[in-house]
């Protein structure tokens, strides 16, 4: 039997241990954090649209949001070109981080989606035609329902 070779570990290099716990911390993915994110970026995306309609329901942002007197927000909103690019901003930020919570659902299914065989344009337009045939039948069936039923129901309903 031969003998094996030690493994050599290699020794870390010094790292001050608060920036190590810090970068930890940071690189370590919560779960909890992207149902956050997933919750919140659709809301943000409906308050960007509704910032840049000016109205929620039935009441007038513009005028509230403009004339607050706070001087920070009144900044955002109190001309339309600046109520309407604040509104697109939190619109294109809600849009990215949908984006980025997409990203690992998406990356399979491209790897996915090269391996499919697609039909040729032959195949595809006889299944195609076959489905509308089939759509067609359904109708019809329908149809046929309706007007052996429909005399049915009225006599029950006027009696």
């Amino acid at each position: 039997m031969a003998k094996q070779p030690k493994n050599k570990v290699s020794k870390p290099t010094k790292v001050n241990k608060d920036e190590s716990r810090v970068m930890s911390i940071l690189k370590k993915e919560y779960a909890f954090e992207n149902w956050l994110l997933a919750i919140l970026s659709p809301v943000l995306i409906l308050y960007g649209v509704y910032i840049v309609m000016g109205r929620f329901g039935q009441t007038n942002l513009a005028a509230i949001l403009g004339g607050s007197g706070i001087a920070f927000i009144d900044f955002f909103f109190l001309t339309t070109l600046r109520r309407v690019l604040t509104g697109s901003f939190l619109i294109l930020i809600g849009t990215l981080v949908l984006v980025y919570l997409l990203i690992p659902y998406l990356r399979p299914s491209v790897a996915e989606l090269k391996k499919v065989t697609w039909p040729t344009s032959k195949a595809l337009a006889t299944n195609s035609a076959r489905v509308f045939a089939f759509l067609v039948f359904l109708a019809l069936v329908f149809v046929l329902y309706g007007a052996v039923f429909n005399p049915i129901f009225r006599l029950i309903i006027n009696s």
